[in-house]
């Protein structure tokens, strides 16, 4: 995975703005793609360019999970960057929470609910990916 660039704080914040009130909506703004999305916007290469178009519900979710990443959503997220402990993830990092991954804002995610973006503290993750 590329490193981050120099201004990607901004870029964060702005896209983190950005979406901050969209709907969970498989395929369009799920917890895959509001992740890669930060990603994108972090460092300029999207993690999910194979899976944008080839999923629209829990099914076919599932099934692009199995013919282009590793499987799961969490397999997939562990086989594209570095795993850390939940104690040491940092802002902008990826975090699984037994269900879901949502993106490390500090000592809070950001998880992609019907409501919006929903924060989740530190105590209910279970792992940690560095971007």
């Amino acid at each position: 995975m590329p490193s981050r660039l120099p201004d990607w704080e901004a870029r964060l914040n702005a896209y983190v703005e950005r979406v901050s009130d969209m709907t969970y909506a498989y395929g369009a703004h799920d917890c895959g793609l509001f992740c890669a999305g930060a990603v994108e916007a972090m460092t300029g290469t999207d993690p999910a360019a194979v899976f944008r178009g080839a999923y629209s519900d829990a099914v076919t979710a599932a099934q692009a999970l199995r013919d282009h990443g590793a499987g799961t959503l969490v397999g997939t997220v562990a086989s594209l960057f570095d795993e850390v402990p939940p104690a040491f993830a940092q802002r902008g990092d990826i975090v699984w929470n037994g269900e879901a991954i949502g993106l490390c804002i500090g000592p809070f995610a950001l998880f992609v609910s019907d409501g919006g973006l929903t924060r989740v503290p530190r105590s209910e993750w279970e792992r940690a990916f560095r971007v």
